[in-house]
């Protein structure tokens, strides 16, 4: 099955805001649609790496979220992103209980004219649970 797996939307919430969140499978879960999402104006398509790691005896999934925007982003713990891809699926990268997405900005202020002045935004998660898609 061919698809195009690019992303091309991202949003986020507080992750104590996320309401009605379950798992339905290993690699899904369902939520209420009372949780209020707030959209990040993005260069698209932003970028997912989702990999998987056995340490000491547990695997463990990772997800590096990387995107720019030109929005300054505000306060940053305890946030819960929400990934829609091409396809029109989402994934969801953290939940409302620790541990949280760890959230990284670089402010650009290039020497060349012509170079990028967008904010580089790098989210990473790490959970003994897949990175799951929305259902």
């Amino acid at each position: 099955m061919n698809t195009v797996r690019n992303i091309i939307a991202v949003d986020c919430a507080e992750a104590g805001g996320i309401i009605g969140l379950r798992r339905v499978s290993r690699s899904s879960v369902a939520m209420s649609g009372l949780t209020l999402w707030k959209g990040i104006p993005i260069r698209v398509p932003a970028k997912l790496t989702v990999s998987d790691k056995i340490e000491n005896g547990v695997r463990l999934y990772a997800a590096q979220l990387a995107f720019h925007t030109c929005e300054e982003p505000g306060e940053r713990e305890r946030k819960v992103y929400r990934c829609k891809m091409a396809d029109g699926r989402y994934y969801l990268i953290g939940c409302n209980e620790r541990p949280y997405p760890v959230t990284t900005v670089n402010d650009n202020h290039p020497d060349n004219m012509t170079d990028s002045q967008l904010y580089e935004v790098t989210v990473s998660y790490t959970s003994a649970a897949m990175i799951p898609s929305i259902e």
